[in-house]
């Protein structure tokens, strides 16, 4: 049976290492949440956890079946919304180093007293069993940056910072498999959500096209199926349409 806390997560390997994972758990979206995790010669990297302790569970426990036990362990946030942040504890207290955008890391602290945050009392409110969430514990990440920041983690990583969606928007390239992990800066099967706290959608229309630029064979939207490169002009299309 599937547990009320998980969804439905499907995963896919896309690259030698490389995972996506689609459907899990939204609690006010069928679409669902995507997750990505990366194994390199002596990292595992994971981008975003998902909308419960129990995603952030799953990421970890589907990972650890392919690891020797020495590698270093890393977790991306692409952005601050719950639906990307709540597992992250279950990842963190694996020894993982959690990197984000800094203006995504003050976000973050600032929701340390779950009891506060609107979506998780929305949440217990609206669903039951009450427990859905699992043990959501949120922390200040380990590490930010500002700007676009290259990490050697065994692999290269690219953490780009897009501004669009939120102030804090990061895009995770991995230039070896070609595959880009765009967070909610792209969706597929849904339009891209403009929300009171967005940059403006100048701005966010041109970092879309920048990551025109890369060398991209797949793109894991923050929501919706695995996509082709062609899902930017998509997203940059709508976006065009809401400034007119």
């Amino acid at each position: 049976m599937t547990h009320h806390g998980l969804g439905n997560p499907q995963i896919q390997e896309i690259a030698p290492g490389v995972f996506v994972v689609t459907k899990l758990v939204h609690f006010f979206a069928k679409i669902g949440v995507n997750a990505g995790i990366i194994h390199t010669p002596n990292s595992v990297i994971f981008i975003d956890s998902g909308m419960s302790a129990y995603s952030g569970a799953y990421l970890w426990n589907f990972a650890k079946k392919r690891m020797n036990g020495t590698e270093d362990l890393y977790l991306i946030l692409t952005h601050k919304d719950t639906d990307h942040c709540f597992g992250m504890n279950e990842i963190r207290k694996q020894g993982a180093t959690v990197i984000a955008h800094e203006h995504t890391a003050e976000i973050i602290r600032s929701w340390h007293d779950l009891s506060k945050n609107p979506i998780a009392k929305r949440v217990r409110k609206q669903f039951h069993p009450n427990d859905v969430l699992g043990d959501v514990i949120l922390s200040r990440p380990d590490q930010t940056i500002i700007r676009d920041t290259t990490l050697n983690l065994g692999d290269e990583i690219q953490l780009l910072s897009i501004p669009g969606h939120t102030p804090g928007d990061i895009a995770v390239y991995h230039p070896k498999s070609k595959v880009l992990f765009a967070g909610d800066a792209i969706l597929e099967g849904m339009d891209p959500y403009v929300r009171p706290d967005s940059i403006n959608i100048k701005t966010w229309i041109k970092n879309l096209q920048r990551l025109k630029e890369l060398d991209i064979e797949w793109i894991l939207p923050g929501h919706g199926a695995l996509s082709k490169p062609d899902i930017i002009d998509s997203n940059i299309l709508f976006l065009m349409s809401e400034q007119s």
